[in-house]
């Protein structure tokens, strides 16, 4: 085996990886759920952002935090599932 086979191709939609962008849904790579968590991550600070700008009602706005840290914990949970 090569050196260049362990590599990572190369993903031009990271950093805004979300679930529906992993190759294989019901396996995805350690890649694809740091990925993931990290689109999380920027996706709850920039709801954060738009909350005290007044571009989103407090209401909305809260109600799509509580969804991103949802998934955020889920996504989180399959790095550490029971072998």
């Amino acid at each position: 085996m090569d050196k260049d086979d362990k590599l990572v191709e190369f993903d031009p939609k990271y950093p805004h990886t979300l679930p529906e962008d992993w190759k294989n849904k019901l396996a995805p790579t350690i890649y694809e759920v740091l990925a993931t968590s990290n689109t999380l991550k920027k996706m709850y600070a920039e709801q954060v952002k738009d909350i005290e700008k007044g571009v989103i009602t407090v209401e909305l706005g809260e109600e799509n935090l509580r969804n991103i840290a949802t998934n955020y914990q889920t996504i989180k949970a399959l790095l550490f599932q029971p072998r």
